[in-house]
């Protein structure tokens, strides 16, 4: 999923708590992702992405999968949120189906589900119980979440480099616009306290203009540090097990 857009879900999680590698050319056919969250230096959470292509009646089709955890005290004990997104696209990036599900029991359950079909997304949208249903048009030329990762990643950007995608975001069901602006490679302190020379790319959505964020890229597009200085909001890149150390045996049951 988008290392971008995964911010925009995550930030969906905390609002929810606080309320109660299948790519082109030669990449491989499956990839994961596991990050920290760190909210006003505390760890509260973790993201896991993962991104495969499976054969569907002999097509190829993306199938990414997202989920964000986080306890906005830092206290798993004291209830937890949930995001988890699956998103089925096809190579090229047009979106087909999606999946949406923000859980923080016993206050929130919101399930949204879409299918794409002649230019339209049908949605049926579940929230505590009640159902409701809608169908809104979705422009050819919009991508499917996972398209900007993939982009990044089949063609780095460089310093300086500024790029423009149009996507489509399952938690509002709207068509987002998403800017990248590079600036210059800087060394930047990473979670583990070593220092990496690492590209400056800002990033804004058009569903939440207000939410700048800051992505740090190596050369090859992976992204290793996410900030969003409103928020004081860092995410690392990390493996799993310190991905998920706060919550501890927990996740692995």
């Amino acid at each position: 999923m988008s290392r971008c857009l995964i911010i925009v879900f995550t930030f969906a999680a905390l609002t929810v708590a606080c309320i109660a590698e299948a790519q082109q050319g030669n990449r491989p056919v499956a990839r994961e992702q596991w990050r920290a969250i760190y909210l006003r230096g505390k760890n509260v959470g973790y993201v896991h992405d993962a991104v495969e292509t499976v054969n569907r009646d002999g097509k190829q089709v993306v199938v990414n999968s997202h989920t964000s955890v986080v306890s906005a005290s830092g206290n798993p004990a004291d209830g937890r949120a949930r995001v988890t997104i699956q998103t089925d696209e096809t190579v090229d990036g047009k979106v087909l189906g999606y999946r949406y599900q923000a859980q923080n029991p016993p206050l929130v359950n919101v399930l949204k589900q879409g299918r794409v079909t002649d230019g339209q997304v049908r949605i049926q949208t579940g929230t505590n119980g009640q159902t409701v249903s809608k169908v809104r048009q979705i422009p050819a030329d919009v991508k499917g979440p996972a398209y900007a990762d993939r982009l990044m990643l089949d063609q780095p950007l460089k310093a300086n480099e500024s790029r423009v995608i149009t996507t489509f975001d399952p938690r509002s069901a709207q068509v987002d616009t998403i800017r990248f602006e590079a600036r210059q490679f800087e060394n930047v302190l990473l979670q583990d306290g070593k220092e990496r020379r690492l590209l400056h790319v800002v990033v804004s959505h058009s569903i939440t203009p207000s939410l700048v964020i800051h992505e740090f890229l190596d050369e090859a597009g992976e992204s290793w540090k996410t900030t969003i200085p409103a928020q004081d909001m860092v995410v690392y890149t990390t493996d799993r097990d310190a991905a998920i150390k706060l919550f501890g045996d927990v996740e692995n049951r």
